[in-house]
């Protein structure tokens, strides 16, 4: 028969369990039908016995472990139980013993089984960590005679080394599961702590955030905690949990500390935070109230100002002599240094009330200057009015006066009046007596041109006229003082006309007219009888060029300007000559009114308030916190179990071969390790291999309902 064990981790509930499961097995050889049943051997009884499974079956049990999450999360206010862990393994099954009346086969058979036994045991304790060394085949030799005795002591120390590497592997499972419990405890607690803690220190962290936000300083410090841990160093199995859940419980306390602390630093912070941020508020409505009421103020202020300062300026274009001055008011306002919330709303107020009313007095008083200084103006510029409507027409009548002086004086500067006189100087034969004529000349003052006239006497009558046309040409220029150049430059004849009144009755009546100039050349002359009437051309020029200079009222001197015969009887000379006078006058300087008497301009003197505007309100002091950041030293790792060390050794089973006798073999009994049936052999062969079968699935099936009853 074999036997194996298999380990199964599983969950009961909320405990992990590790349970062994012995599973027997039956192997009959296939010739078994040569075995003489009064041959049985009860080698098998023990092995059978041994793998009692209610008694070497048991479980171990362990502390539910923290990573079941979902129902067993850890928190700071949870104490860790210690876990509890066992050792003890499994019986060895390896039989001590094969049974007396044994054959080499079945003694040989029986210590490989056992052997395999081992070796199975210590596949799994190595396949459990275990350090499991082989030594050195130990070669047995066995005969008929010492089968039994040689194979008992070898399955006595096969089983003391099964057992040994079963007590190696419960050891070495239960120290790993020792540390795989307290490392995930460990884990699990830090985990839950530091998540504990993070969240805290999360919080505090916001509220730090926002309180500086705020405008306060904030001193974070950073606490360790250090728990006084117990060293884990070389523990293994129960100490090891035992120790593990103390130092657990120490860290969720210091944990929970941490937590604790956070929070109220947090609280703390958040209350300060709140209770500055309203200072601040009534800070800033303190001097926002201030700042409203100041620039109302001030605007009411500048806008009486202003309509002060207009008519001030009214004032002075009109003539006003006004002076500006200042008048500061200064209420007595309450100090607001160190004021904070409600005390500083109040005592703002109180000092705006104080504000108002000085700004409503200064108001009042610029508008009453600004009525008062704009009656007085009022009252000036009628009298400047009614002062300026006299001066006007006194102005007006000396302007005239002065205009027309100017006039006359610039005329008479640069005037070129005159007066030109041409006159017909005869020396006739005839001035008197029955003969007697005449000749005279007259000029056109603008054109300059002139007539001559004479008459035509036979002694009777005047029986006609003649008549001399021309033009005297002179320009007259003026000096700019009064005087004037005068320059007779030409005469020109036009035409001669005479005109018949009488029949001539003279004897004589030669008559000749002849015009001659300065220098004696004759310019025309007409021969006639006197009877007819008749006209003639002349256009001739004659040069005279004669530059005068003369001052006002001065008259040049006569100048030739024609010589004239008028022959007939008597014979009647005579010379043309003109002169020019200088008419321009000197105006008389005029005699100007009186200017009236200008009204003096009246004083005034307005003021400007301005009233002393509050002090704003102190910013409140900014206080300085201080808060903690906890952490917590970390808890020591448990120290992974040294690998538990066994040692096993086999034997090489020799068996000595019989010595052949000579006589005839008797017939083949039945095998020797079957009971009698007194049955066909191979019949009762099949029979047991099947009942062992059978039993060893019973075993099985019942150590396998009885771990499941743990789950």
């Amino acid at each position: 028969m074999q036997n194996s064990k298999k380990y199964k981790l599983y969950k009961s509930g909320k405990l992990w369990v590790v349970g062994a499961v012995a599973v027997a097995g039956v192997t009959v050889s296939a010739n078994t039908t040569q075995v003489s049943a009064d041959t049985v051997s009860n080698a098998d009884a023990p092995a059978v016995k041994t793998s009692d499974a209610t008694q070497n079956d048991k479980q171990v049990q362990l502390t539910a472990s923290s990573t079941d999450t979902t129902t067993d999360k850890v928190t700071t206010t949870d104490t860790t139980k210690c876990a509890t862990v066992s050792s003890t393994a499994e019986k060895s099954t390896v039989p001590t013993m094969a049974g007396t009346s044994v054959t080499q086969d079945q003694a040989k058979d029986a210590v490989d089984k056992a052997q395999d036994t081992v070796k199975d045991d210590a596949k799994t304790a190595s396949d459990a960590g275990v350090d499991v060394t082989t030594g050195k085949t130990t070669d047995v030799t066995i005969n008929d005679d010492n089968a039994s005795s040689k194979t008992d002591e070898v399955l006595s120390d096969l089983n003391k080394q099964d057992q040994a590497v079963k007590d190696a592997t419960a050891k070495q499972q239960a120290n790993d599961q020792a540390y795989q419990t307290a490392t995930t405890e460990k884990t699990d607690a830090t985990k839950q702590g530091q998540a504990d803690l993070d969240n805290a220190t999360s919080d505090l962290d916001k509220q730090v955030d926002t309180t500086e936000k705020a405008g306060i300083k904030v001193n974070v410090e950073v606490a360790q905690s250090s728990p006084e841990y117990k060293d884990l160093s070389g523990l293994e199995g129960q100490d090891l949990l035992e120790e593990m859940a103390y130092n657990i419980n120490l860290y969720k306390q210091s944990i929970a500390d941490g937590v604790a602390s956070e929070k109220n630093d947090t609280e703390t912070l958040a209350k300060l935070t709140a209770e500055y941020q309203q200072k601040q508020a009534d800070y800033a409505k303190a001097n926002a109230d201030r700042d409203e009421a100041v620039e109302k103020g001030q605007s009411d202020l500048n806008n009486a100002t202003s309509d002060l300062d207009k008519q001030v300026e009214a004032s002075k274009n009109a003539g006003l002599d006004v002076s500006v001055e200042v008048s500061k008011v200064s209420p007595k306002y309450k100090d607001l240094t160190g004021l904070e919330g409600q005390d500083l709303l109040d005592a703002m107020a109180y000092n705006l009330d104080l504000y108002n009313k000085a700004v409503v007095t200064g108001v009042s008083t610029e508008k009453a200057d600004t009525e008062t200084l704009a009656k007085l103006t009022a009252e000036y510029q009628k009298q400047v009015a009614d002062y300026e409507a006299q001066k006007a027409a006194v102005d007006k009548a000396n302007a005239d006066k002065k205009a027309a002086y100017e006039k006359a004086l610039e005329d008479y500067m640069n005037g070129t009046n005159h007066t030109t006189i041409m006159t017909a100087q005869t020396q006739t034969d005839a001035s008197s007596g029955q003969y007697q004529t005449f000749m005279n000349a007259t000029v056109d003052q603008t054109k300059g041109e002139f007539t001559l006239e004479h008459d035509m006497n036979d002694g009777v009558h005047i029986i006609g006229h003649g008549v001399l046309k021309g033009k005297v040409n002179w320009k007259i220029v003026s000096n700019g003082d009064g005087t004037e150049t005068v320059t007779i430059s030409s005469i020109e004849l036009y035409s001669y006309t005479y005109t018949n009144a009488y029949q001539n009755q003279a004897v004589n009546q030669n008559i000749n007219f002849h015009v001659y100039d300065n220098d004696g050349n004759e310019l025309f002359s007409v021969y006639h009888d006197g009877n007819t009437t008749f006209s003639k051309t002349i256009n001739k020029t004659a040069q005279i060029n004669k530059t005068f200079k003369i001052s006002p009222n001065e008259t040049s001197p006569l100048t030739q300007v024609l010589i004239v015969d008028d022959n007939w009887i008597w014979n009647t000379h005579g010379q043309v000559s003109t002169h020019i006078k200088n008419t321009n006058v000197a105006p008389k300087t005029p005699i100007y009114e009186q200017d009236p008497v200008k009204p003096t301009a009246p004083k005034a003197t307005v003021h400007h308030v301005q009233v002393v505007a509050p002090a704003k309100g102190h910013e409140p002091a900014v206080p300085v916190a201080s808060v903690k950041k906890v952490t917590v030293a970390d808890m020591p790792n448990a120290d992974k179990p040294q690998p538990q060390k066994v040692e096993a050794h086999y034997y090489n089973i020799k068996k000595t071969p019989k010595v052949e006798k000579t006589e005839t073999p008797k017939a083949v009994e039945t095998a020797s390790i079957l009971p009698h049936t007194n049955a066909n052999e191979s019949q009762g062969g099949v029979l047991l291999t099947a009942m062992a079968g059978l039993a060893s699935l019973g075993l099985a099936f019942g150590i396998s309902k009885k771990g499941r009853k743990q789950n």
